[in-house]
């Protein structure tokens, strides 16, 4: 069993690529994926969670669906939070301090403090693209004790020294797992797994724009027993959505 955790429906590249179910199985075949948490993002919340549902519903047996919402709508955020996870069956959520620009450092931390007491409060795991903004994620961790966070590309897809940051945090909060999806600084995936344990790193790709194949042979290289890979190619992050 393999599980892509990192797989997204609508991308925040450049030119916010959409990605229909055929594509994203396609290369699952390719890679050996056996399944794959997915979501859509750079879009109202509804939205992003409407397409992400019409995409689940094309393979409920391989995808896993996440929520999204923008911190920023508020209330409204937290109401579609709920819809997402209970009329649609949403086993997480995702969330992307991108999405933000336009606000100040406090108004985001408030603003995702909120959403996460509520993702809390329904057991959620929530990944977190922080965008290399370490103090937020820094903040937050204090703000919402208990939370399961899962940070995305070890914290930076390409910046070593923030990389460093985000492995300390992780090492002082149990709860905190790092994403290996998407690193450039690839040499930070195996010192992760022996600063932290292989019970804290969760295999994604970013896909499929980039292919998981490509991920997930960083995490081959890193020759770990044959328990250790379970655990994060796919035993870590099912026993977060259990």
């Amino acid at each position: 069993m393999i599980i892509d955790a990192h797989v997204h429906v609508k991308g925040g590249d450049e030119y916010r690529r959409e990605f229909p179910p055929d594509l994203i199985l396609q290369t699952m075949d390719e890679a050996g994926i056996d399944k794959s948490v997915i979501f859509a993002i750079c879009l109202p919340s509804r939205q992003s969670n409407d397409l992400t549902l019409r995409c689940f519903e094309a393979c409920p047996d391989r995808f896993i669906p996440f929520a999204h919402v923008l911190p920023q709508e508020g209330k409204q955020a937290i109401i579609e939070l709920e819809r997402a996870t209970g009329e649609m069956g949403c086993r997480g959520l995702k969330l992307h301090v991108g999405e933000m620009p336009q606000f100040e450092e406090p108004e985001i931390i408030a603003a995702l403090t909120d959403v996460c007491i509520a993702a809390r409060e329904i057991d959620l795991a929530v990944l977190i693209d922080f965008g290399n903004r370490f103090p937020i994620c820094e903040a937050l961790v204090d703000a919402v004790p208990g939370l399961k966070l899962i940070v995305a590309h070890l914290g930076s897809p390409q910046n070593e020294t923030i990389v460093n940051q985000f492995i300390g945090l992780a090492y002082d909060n149990p709860n905190m797992y790092l994403d290996a999806s998407y690193s450039t600084c690839c040499w930070k995936i195996p010192e992760a797994i022996s600063r932290l344990g292989a019970d804290r790193i969760i295999f994604g790709s970013d896909g499929p724009l980039i292919h998981p194949a490509i991920e997930l042979m960083k995490i081959k290289v890193c020759n770990l027993s044959d328990e250790d890979f379970e655990k994060v190619t796919w035993r870590n992050i099912e026993g977060l959505l259990a």
